[in-house]
């Protein structure tokens, strides 16, 4: 676990993983999903924070419904980086499918193959220790 800057608020945060959000802020991308919410956030997201979410659950769709797109292919139908589904993958909010061509990477500690991540889950848990 370590400490981050929230992107939205610049608040400091223990980070875990998926976005690099503090929670207030991650429970406002959660309640902006949900219809009827009549209550009023002390914090907001910033348009370049909810255009990059609503751009995720766009990617993440796709992925659910195209499981062997390659990264090109997802990256040129929703109009995104490849560097981004990189980022996205590497921070555990995406991961590829068992027969994807662009799949594993590796730990960064043993060297182990990873779907997404940085670290493998036996080097998750010995870092937890």
């Amino acid at each position: 676990m370590e400490v981050k800057v929230c992107k939205n608020c610049r608040r400091l945060f223990k980070y875990i993983y998926g976005p690099e959000l503090c929670p207030e802020c991650t429970k406002l991308t959660a309640n902006d999903q949900k219809e009827g919410v009549n209550k009023k956030p002390t914090v907001s997201l910033k348009p370049v924070v909810a255009e990059e979410e609503d751009k995720f659950n766009q990617v993440r769709d796709y992925i659910m419904t195209h499981p062997r797109a390659t990264i090109i292919q997802i990256s040129e139908v929703n109009d995104i980086a490849p560097t981004k589904l990189l980022e996205w993958i590497r921070e555990d909010r995406l991961e590829f499918s068992e027969d994807s061509q662009d799949a594993w990477f590796e730990c960064q500690k043993c060297g182990a193959k990873i779907k997404s991540g940085r670290l493998c889950n036996r080097c998750k848990i010995r870092e937890k220790v």
